[in-house]
């Protein structure tokens, strides 16, 4: 009896303790919405999630992907899609998430996420726009799932596609 007593004792202790906590951080979280741009507002919840590979070759050898793409600002270089992404804030727990393009690496296996707030289109070349991978006066070719495309840069991104981007200068 005694340790049920103990153990409701402690219950309450710790949601007294929580409650407290986290009734003194959610005030004090840092208003983070006037760093973001106008056109990454949008307050919008994801509702596509798709990913597709890409490996990227420069005269026959490999260019890594960098990670970042759409995320990191050295490597967001086209803003015309940020109304479909995400914006930056705080979470309940004082996390901040980085306000990112709907089109954007996590690392740099080459999978490029799609994440939007609505269902769209979006094209390789929408996702080299973002990079600011210098295309012109190049041969490019793609390949998606072991098939020849013919333009490389109105390909739609598909789930789970994989696609070989060969650049010849």
């Amino acid at each position: 009896m005694k340790s049920h007593i103990c153990y409701s004792s402690t219950s309450i202790m710790v949601m007294i303790i929580c409650t407290l906590y986290f009734s003194m951080i959610l005030p004090i979280a840092p208003e983070l919405s006037a760093q973001v741009s106008a056109g990454n507002r949008t307050g919008n919840e994801i509702i596509m999630h798709t990913h597709s590979n890409l490996n990227v070759t420069v005269n026959g050898k490999p260019l890594i992907v960098p990670n970042g793409v759409g995320i990191n600002s050295t490597l967001w270089n086209d803003h015309t899609l940020d109304k479909f992404g995400t914006e930056r804030k705080t979470t309940s727990f004082g996390i901040i998430t980085p306000a990112m393009s709907p089109l954007h690496t996590h690392d740099s296996s080459g999978m490029i996420h799609v994440e939007s707030t609505e269902y769209k289109n979006y094209t390789l070349g929408d996702f080299l726009n973002i990079w600011g991978l210098p295309m012109e006066g190049k041969e490019i070719s793609l390949i998606t799932n072991g098939n020849n495309t013919k333009n490389y840069s109105n390909h739609t991104l598909k789930d789970m596609e994989k696609m070989v981007l060969k650049i010849q200068d």
